[in-house]
């Protein structure tokens, strides 16, 4: 199996639109860690918790766009950059299934789904991964599946002391890991089940008064439109040279 990566190459591949994207990110989140701080979160006390919703906020719409350019280094900046930071948050606010889903479920799926991604270079542009569309089946399987796993664990979840929000803490995380899932497997719905989880966790967000946290939800809400629309347009074209009938000048 062959695992490389140039980060020439991937610096270059930023467009505009993405470095303004950025950026934009990085102001919005200084200027409101500067001259918002009592709306960061309700618990300001613990400065370590406060250092690391910062570092997710910036960390979380760096991962989208790599998701986006089909970029496999998104594994990395997620388990080191959003993972961590987000498990000390998540104990910290009482959402104990997000922070055992992190610990047990995202951190293995990163490490596989970096793997699996770098056997499925683009033939055309190497720095890109193949991706693909679920038939209409296999969507309805993944939300019977949802649903299954937000009741079963939100009803054991709520009989933790200082659980919160239980149900719609566990239907954010089968959304959230349906995303895993999807996005392990490169299938374009993960865009699908990742704006669902987004819709949730600002709700959860701001139940919680963790409004710094809205900031990244914002970011990557426009990020998933945009990396929905890049994925869609691969998969058809992709789809429709898989299917092109190969005449003399294919030969």
């Amino acid at each position: 199996m062959k695992i490389s990566f140039n980060i020439k190459e991937l610096i270059r591949s930023f467009t505009p639109y993405q470095i303004c994207y950025l950026v934009s990110v990085i102001v919005l989140t200084v200027a409101f860690t500067v001259f918002m701080p009592d709306m960061m979160l309700d618990d300001m006390s613990n400065s370590f918790v406060v250092v690391c919703s910062v570092i997710a906020v910036l960390a979380n719409p760096v991962c989208e766009l790599l998701i986006a350019k089909q970029s496999k280094m998104n594994f990395v900046v997620d388990i080191l950059f959003i993972e961590i930071p987000e498990f000390v948050l998540c104990i910290s606010l009482g959402w104990y299934s997000i922070a055992i889903i992190t610990m047990i479920f995202w951190v293995p799926i990163d490490i596989i789904s970096f793997l699996r991604w770098s056997r499925h270079q683009d033939e055309e542009r190497e720095e890109l991964t193949v991706v693909k569309r679920l038939s209409w089946k296999q969507d309805v399987l993944v939300i019977l599946a949802i649903a299954v796993f937000s009741i079963t664990v939100g009803y054991f979840i709520g009989m933790i002391p200082g659980a919160e929000d239980s149900y719609l803490e566990a239907l954010a995380c089968a959304c959230g890991m349906a995303n895993g899932i999807l996005l392990l497997l490169r299938y374009n719905e993960q865009w699908y089940a990742w704006f669902t989880t987004l819709v949730l966790y600002t709700i959860l967000y701001v139940i919680s008064g963790s409004y710094i946290m809205l900031i990244t939800v914002a970011a990557m809400l426009v990020n998933t439109c945009y990396g929905f629309v890049k994925w869609l347009k691969y998969t058809k074209s992709h789809t429709e040279k898989a299917e092109k009938p190969v005449g003399r000048a294919g030969i």
